[in-house]
């Protein structure tokens, strides 16, 4: 600082870019140095300067204007410097990247595992939202990542086999689907699994030509599912004689308007591989005339004299789901049983019809009556009685604690045992059968319980829980598996879930279940047939 009161600078050192030396540059002005108590004064206060003294601050200004522009510029060249060192690092960045993904384990996943790694990014018929042939979703979406996942993906036939096309959704229309992505789809496959949904609320004209594009490789399917309305009716007989392939056939209809005037539906009596037959008629009964003498599963709901119609000429049939409806008139007499001497699964709707049929075969028997229905002992002992059979497994819905006590003295071979809840009014019959069960002189060769609850579910959990222990506890213990699926309704507490699970670690195979997982799981234990969402 001077001693007059002026001010001084400081020398700026600056590191050259490209060599690193220092070099001097010019003298920087300093702020921080006193000018003397009329500068300060001037500085912090509102007086006027004299001519002198404005000489003197002028002089100050255009000092640190020079200082300032000197910064200016030393700052843009960091700048600079700083978005050269960005951009190079992100460009080394990139480089390394790029090779820690030649390093990947997924450069190195053998095709066959990719493969069944995509299988499992399909989406699923039951979650109505995931439907859809968008290049967003898969298998589409696994074509875009890399050229390897393109080739791989395009070389697996199964990835592009199922074509669902379902308008009745209620967030789709007409146009959602688009025909030039399905005749792409239909050149990556050998087969196809056709799910086809129509809609009498939307323009028929689009479904038409995507069920048209669908038609061309019709001698390519191996699976049809059918959700039929009245216009889409007459369009099926381009499937007679056309079908040669297709070895599964599911037919539902989307109201009870479009069955009226359906006198029947006769476009698959030639398909020369069809086996495996669901026809869910919910409103009004039309026939669909079949190759039955080939069939070796089937799930009808229909009259029972049409089941009986067809069943006489089912030599093959290995697994039968008998829902009996619409009948006007009363049931056929009873002259002889059928004879199904390879039935080895039966699901049936009325207990009373198990006296129309002679089962040598059979292992598995679920009856789906409920607790409405009349006592279910007399025709289910007769049909013991009359096949002789090797019946294992056991599914009953709601029933009574006795006649399922008495059923189970009286199969000795019987060692899985299910039951649906269906009815909230019959819980107090769902619990005095856990409570029967706990005694494990009951039935002690079951090795498979499991309980599932449709409806909100009214269950002694506890009394679930002391059940299971009372018969894995029990001398030469038979039970291995047991299963609790809650639907809807109150879940078990803390204590009966932590005494469940320490069954588990154990060694009981023990499944639980609720919400909509447990649905799913149900809908299996009687047989029905799950093709659509």
């Amino acid at each position: 600082m001077n001693s007059d009161g002026g001010f001084s600078q400081s020398v700026l050192l600056s590191r050259c870019s490209t060599c690193g030396a220092f070099s001097i540059g010019p003298k920087r002005f300093d702020p921080s140095v006193a000018f003397g108590a009329r500068h300060s004064t001037l500085l912090n206060g509102n007086e006027p300067p004299d001519e002198s003294e404005f000489l003197f601050v002028r002089s100050v200004v255009s000092k640190t204007e020079a200082s300032l522009a000197g910064l200016d510029a030393e700052i843009a060249n960091l700048q600079a410097n700083l978005k050269r060192s960005e951009e190079e690092r992100a460009a080394l960045f990139s480089y390394q990247t790029r090779n820690r993904a030649i390093l990947s384990p997924l450069r190195r996943i053998p095709p066959e595992l990719l493969r069944e790694i995509f299988s499992w990014t399909l989406p699923l018929l039951k979650n109505p939202g995931e439907v859809g042939h968008g290049i967003g979703q898969s298998p589409w979406l696994v074509t875009q990542i890399s050229s390897r996942w393109r080739a791989v993906s395009l070389s697996t036939p199964s990835l592009w086999s199922r074509i669902t096309i379902d308008y009745p959704l209620s967030h789709r229309t007409s146009s959602t689907y688009s025909p030039s992505l399905i005749r792409a789809q239909l050149g990556y496959s050998r087969t196809f699994r056709i799910h086809f949904y129509a809609s009498q609320e939307m323009n028929f004209r689009p479904q038409l030509e995507m069920f048209k594009v669908l038609l061309e490789h019709s001698s390519r399917w191996e699976e049809l599912s059918l959700g039929l309305t009245a216009e889409m009716v007459p369009t099926l007989v381009a499937l007679r004689d056309q079908i040669p392939s297709v070895r599964r056939l599911w037919i539902q209809w989307s109201s009870l308007d479009d069955q009226i005037g359906v006198r029947s539906i006769d476009y698959f009596q030639t398909a020369s591989s069809l086996v495996d037959v669901g026809i869910f008629n919910e409103y009004r009964f039309v026939p669909v005339l079949l190759p039955v003498y080939q069939l070796t599963r089937y799930d009808i709901d229909c009259p029972l004299d049409e089941h009986l119609r067809i069943l006489e000429q089912t030599p093959n049939l290995v697994e039968a789901r008998i829902d009996i409806g619409f009948d006007e008139q009363p049931w056929p007499n009873f002259v002889e049983a059928i004879d199904l001497l390879c039935l080895q699964r039966m699901s049936i709707s009325h207990s009373e019809a198990l006296k129309y049929f002679r089962v040598p075969a059979l292992e598995e028997l679920a009856v789906l009556e409920g607790k409405d229905s009349p006592d279910l002992l007399p025709p289910f002992l007769s049909l013991l009685d009359r096949s002789s059979c090797p019946l294992r497994r056991l599914c009953l819905v709601s029933p009574t604690a006795h006649t399922t006590a008495r059923i189970l003295q009286c199969s000795p071979l019987l060692t899985e045992l299910i039951i649906l809840h269906d009815d909230e009014d019959s819980s107090d019959e769902v619990n005095a059968l856990i409570a029967t069960l706990t005694n494990p002189t009951i039935a002690p060769h079951l090795h498979l319980i499991f309980f599932g609850c449709e409806v909100e579910s009214h269950l002694d959990y506890m009394a679930y829980l002391e059940m299971l222990k009372s018969r894995r506890t029990a001398e030469n213990c038979a039970l291995k598996s047991a299963a609790l699926l809650i639907a809807a309704g109150p879940k078990p507490e803390s204590a009966t879930i932590s005494g469940l699970h320490a069954l588990r670690e154990e060694g009981l195979d023990l499944l639980l279940l609720e919400g909509g997982k447990a649905v799913d799981e149900m809908d299996s234990w009687d047989y029905r047939t799950v093709l659509r969402h």
